[in-house]
């Protein structure tokens, strides 16, 4: 009898546990599944403005790598205000000075990219490339601060012993910029990055040593040329970060960073 009755009205029957969606336990407040979605919400969030800060850096050494060709143009053509005697040259010693500060500013955003660069989890997934990095990370401060320092020689012939020194201290930097990108551009091509972020590092690295070495012991126009190239590859990292980023680090990778 209570079998029958329990058939006939289902609403007496014992409850069957409810079943509660994924998506409707996203939505119930106090549930484990609303603090899930902020959490991973969030997350993403962080992702998104990592992304956008990596494309900005990238952009900004972009157009830091254009302004270096440009400026290495302008050097190789500018009048002569003093002889080739003198380490300001071919600027005054004002004009030496105001120079130097431009390179240096210059410098900045291709320091950030490079320190950029090293976030990507592609290469802080490699030993060998996030070690190459960093020491052309630090080599590229060391430039920059480097053209400040040369300031000091704007009033000094070229064979005074403190032109010398500031030359000697110029090849510290430089030598680190290209074995640091020598390692990581290995590193990286052996990997499964992209083309750019294969080639972009090693060519950087390798350009220190050749042409760029060998031209700035030649004529002075050959070398301001081979800056200017140098720059140009720069630019190429920095077009690369902002427009080939996404290739690089997916969104659901980068919700993981």
């Amino acid at each position: 009898m209570i079998k029958d009755v329990l058939v006939r009205v289902p609403e007496l029957a014992p409850a069957r546990p409810m079943s509660v969606s994924r998506s409707a336990r996203q939505r119930m407040p106090g549930s484990g599944g609303l603090r899930t979605v902020s959490a991973t919400s969030t997350t993403v969030g962080e992702g998104d403005v990592h992304e956008r800060r990596i494309r900005t850096v990238g952009v900004a050494c972009l157009w830091a790598g254009v302004v270096g060709a440009v400026q290495a143009a302008v050097v190789s053509v500018w009048p002569e205000a003093v002889g080739t005697d003198r380490y300001s040259y071919p600027f005054s010693s004002t004009g030496f000075v105001v120079a130097q500060a431009s390179f240096a500013l210059q410098h900045l955003p291709l320091v950030a990219a490079v320190l950029a660069l090293r976030r990507l989890p592609i290469v802080s997934r490699s030993r060998a490339a996030r070690l190459g990095v960093a020491v052309a990370g630090l080599g590229m401060m060391l430039l920059t601060a480097m053209e400040v320092v040369a300031m000091s020689a704007a009033n000094l012939a070229t064979g005074s012993a403190h032109a010398e020194l500031v030359d000697g201290l110029y090849g510290i930097p430089v030598t680190l910029v290209g074995i640091g990108f020598v390692v990581a551009g290995i590193a990286l091509h052996r990997s499964e990055a992209p083309s750019w972020l294969r080639f972009v590092p090693l060519v950087l690295g390798a350009y220190v040593f050749v042409p760029m070495t060998p031209a700035l012991m030649g004529p002075f126009v050959a070398g301001r040329a081979a800056i200017g190239g140098w720059m140009l590859v720069f630019a190429a990292l920095g077009w690369g970060l902002a427009g080939r980023f996404a290739r690089v680090v997916p969104k659901s990778v980068l919700a993981t960073t």
